[in-house]
């Protein structure tokens, strides 16, 4: 089932060291004890990392995830202490290690930094009065640049953060404009860069999704310059992304062809000969910014693991949607979800897709890419895409899944079983 597959644990280091873009941080020790009344819980890591924190109820648990970090070997769950009944530990998709503390009651949690550069230490004071300072709890309001990922000193001064209810939070769709900067794209015959309509077209549906209650959308780029497709991808998992959507409008020496498409990444090779030069092209993006084949690998093979696997699975109905929903606005070139191996997907914990919104080389369709009338048609047809996905398969802690719950109960139906901490 595809919404399991998403939702529950999934081969965390694994994923890890697919992706290949961030160093794990290592959780060394862990203590629980009780000072002044309140519940302390202290994490000993060898670099800072972003915690997400937030609560669940029937039983009361606490729930923080350190992204991107590994256990130490031989590292167990402290005892109990105070309202603390019991913890443990667990794994979530893309390196996620997750610690549950279950509550006798509901408590605050408020949690700040110590120690130093090289021996961070995160603590948090669990009860009804703590008055510690907060310098992270998830979802952050806004990308995180990675000096405040790295350095707990970059977070001075500290600011309070209230850890969020769970249906409290936003989905965040990463939305990603292709090339920029020294890389045009493809050039339409009458002179229209593919980096200019893209770029308007990612501003459009950033707009539409974050007037979307329960959405909130980040740019990976917001002007014309020139980003790695790795880098891409790493602004999307800084971000702390549900989805990433790259934008893109294709060219063909037939300037006859016209319609939309939309891909995933390939388990199984390319499913057609022009999806597999399509996605060759664009991993040759890299190339047009200057970047050397042994300076990122970003023309290697694309190689997939079991964790991966699970995500396209996600990819390919979240994409299912977005082409049904671009069909009323427009021809649509390929009906089913196209494969290829495109090095901008390969993200190992977020549901990615390439979206071709138009042919550019046909000169009916680079006319409507040029109008903003057209951009705010194929935005409104891709955010509708993905808002039908995430009504249908809204993760946890959203508000969508906080609707659907309420749309069940009061329909008299019974929720589904999922995987909970």
């Amino acid at each position: 089932m595809i919404k399991k597959s998403f939702y529950s644990g999934l081969i965390a280091t694994a994923a890890l060291l697919a992706s290949g873009s961030l160093a794990a941080a290592q959780l060394r020790g862990v203590a629980l004890g009780t000072e002044g009344g309140n519940v302390q819980l202290s994490f000993e890591l060898d670099q800072a990392v972003q915690p997400r924190i937030f609560r669940l109820a029937h039983p009361d648990r606490i729930v923080i995830d350190l992204r991107h970090t590994q256990r130490a070997g031989g590292l167990k769950a402290p005892a109990v202490a105070g309202a603390v009944t019991a913890v443990r530990f667990g794994t979530q998709p893309g390196g996620t290690l997750r610690l549950v503390l279950e509550t006798n009651g509901r408590l605050a949690v408020h949690s700040l930094w110590k120690g130093t550069s090289r021996a961070p230490r995160l603590v948090l004071n669990l009860g009804a009065g703590s008055a510690g300072a907060a310098v992270a709890a998830a979802p952050p309001a806004a990308p995180l640049p990675v000096a405040a990922a790295s350095s707990p000193q970059s977070a001075s001064p500290p600011r309070a953060i209230k850890v969020p209810e769970e249906g409290s939070r936003d989905v965040i769709v990463a939305v990603d404009a292709g090339h920029g900067g020294q890389d045009p794209g493809a050039v339409g015959h009458g002179g229209t860069y593919e980096k200019n309509v893209t770029l308007a077209i990612a501003r459009a549906l950033a707009d539409r999704i974050n007037a979307e209650p329960g959405m909130r959308a980040i740019l990976t780029r917001d002007k014309d310059e020139f980003i790695e497709l790795r880098d891409r991808i790493h602004r999307a998992r800084v971000a702390h992304a549900d989805m990433f959507i790259s934008v893109h409008a294709d060219s063909i020496a037939d300037r006859s062809i016209t319609g939309a498409s939309v891909y995933v990444l390939s388990e199984h090779g390319a499913s057609s000969e022009a999806a597999r030069w399509l996605a060759e092209r664009e991993n040759a993006a890299d190339l047009a910014g200057g970047v050397r084949l042994d300076d990122k690998g970003a023309l290697a093979p694309v190689l997939l693991d079991a964790t991966q696997s699970e995500i396209i699975g996600v990819s390919a109905t979240a994409a299912e949607r977005v082409v049904g929903s671009l069909a009323s606005v427009g021809e649509v070139r390929k009906v089913q979800v196209q494969h290829a191996g495109f090095v901008v997907l390969k993200s190992p914990d977020i549901p990615s897709m390439l979206v071709e919104t138009a042919y550019i080389s046909n000169p009916d369709e680079e006319r409507r890419l040029r109008s903003s009338a057209q951009q705010a048609r194929l935005a409104e047809a891709i955010a509708g895409g993905v808002r039908t996905f995430f009504q249908q398969n809204p993760p946890d802690g959203t508000r969508f899944k906080q609707q659907r719950r309420e749309t069940l109960a009061n329909s008299g139906s019974v929720a589904p079983a999922t995987a909970t901490p």
